[in-house]
């Protein structure tokens, strides 16, 4: 009941609904409070007879006059069309109400002389200035609020993308998996003991500088790559296989940084002996990578395939408003096609993924 009511109240149709629904019962309880039921009926016709005018004068202020004479320099206009609205509506409300609601409703009060003269007019409006100040007080408190929960998502935005970038940085999958295989062969006494942990540092250390670089090249991260194949061949006793097609110059891919290595990186981290063949593809002419995965064995292929199409999603995210990611599933396994998006997609896709959420203001 309680989710159901938050929906309702996200709605900007039922949030004016619920508005003016508690406006009119709880001034009509407040007029009538102590009198006999007919004074509850003539209150009650009395302000849903009014509502119109009240609706129309609070909405003009509200979404006419505040949003297009704001500024400072038209404060003046401002003063003067909220001063007619006021007068105005007073007018239509004390005509409505003294010609005709106090004649033919018992509410209890009696028309006036001279109703109609400016200080009556004046004195009978003060209830409408009420709601139209109760009104844009509850919108701006909104706006207020609204105003603050998206700086905390954009500042929730900011931490993300902070820790993405620094996982990008140093590869915490890539660290814990040759420090556990590492903790393995110390148990082990394994005597190429020293030689891992040096290559552990060393390929960190190209990484994190790597990311530093101003302009970082696909040339030399294929050197990673190929330092990472080579460290994963030292921590697991056999050499994964993988075989690399280089066409033109890979140091033309305009692409960000990290991304292969990435996808082979979580393909050598698979547990043993799901780790399966690879053809990595970097073409300088057509500025795109791919990874390929042979997956013969059918009892593997659902595990590895969900593993590495996974990981390559969690890419897709963080990446996805400067590459596009394409999948093929054929018999042998899946290929990941990675490419440039146009200028004109990448600003699409970045408006897209902006965590800045526009939500209307209300109660209005």
């Amino acid at each position: 009941m309680g989710e159901a009511m938050e929906r309702l109240l996200a709605m900007r149709g039922w949030r004016h609904f619920f508005f003016w629904c508690a406006w009119v019962l709880g001034f009509t309880l407040i007029k009538s409070m102590g009198a006999v039921r007919e004074t509850f009926y003539g209150w009650f016709s009395y302000y849903m007879i009014t509502l119109p005018l009240f609706v129309a004068h609070t909405y003009l202020v509200a979404y006419v006059l505040i949003p297009r004479f704001h500024s400072r320099w038209r404060i003046l206009w401002f003063i003067l069309f909220f001063l007619m609205l006021f007068y105005g509506f007073s007018f239509l409300e004390s005509l409505l109400s003294h010609g005709f609601i106090y004649k033919w409703y018992q509410t209890g009060v009696s028309p006036v002389e001279r109703y109609l003269s400016f200080g009556n007019v004046v004195k009978s409006g003060l209830g409408n200035l009420y709601i139209v100040l109760v009104f844009v007080s509850a919108r701006t408190i909104r706006n207020w609020y609204q105003a603050g929960l998206r700086q905390q998502e954009l500042q929730q935005a900011g931490l993300r993308q902070n820790l993405e970038e620094q996982m990008t940085r140093i590869q915490p999958g890539m660290l814990l998996f040759a420090v556990d295989r590492i903790h393995r062969m110390v148990k082990t006494g394994h005597p190429e003991i020293t030689h891992a942990i040096a290559l552990t540092s060393e390929l960190l250390s190209e990484v994190m500088m790597y990311n530093d670089e101003f302009r970082p090249l696909l040339s030399r991260e294929i050197e990673l790559v190929k330092k990472l194949i080579a460290l994963s061949t030292l921590l697991r006793g056999k050499a994964p296989e993988v075989e690399f097609f280089i066409s033109g110059d890979p140091g033309e891919i305009d692409l960000p940084p990290m991304i292969l290595f990435s996808l082979v990186d979580v393909v050598l981290r698979m547990k043993d002996p799901l780790v399966p063949e690879m053809n990595i593809e970097a073409s300088g002419y057509s500025n795109l990578i791919s990874v390929q995965l042979l997956v013969p064995e059918e009892p593997a292929k659902r595990e590895v395939l969900d593993a590495f199409l996974g990981h390559v999603r969690s890419l897709e995210a963080y990446y996805g408003d400067r590459v596009r990611f394409s999948q093929e599933r054929p018999p042998y396994g899946c290929q990941v096609l990675v490419t440039k998006r146009p200028p004109e997609s990448v600003t699409a896709a970045s408006r897209r993924k902006a965590v800045v959420h526009r939500s209307e203001s209300a109660p209005g």
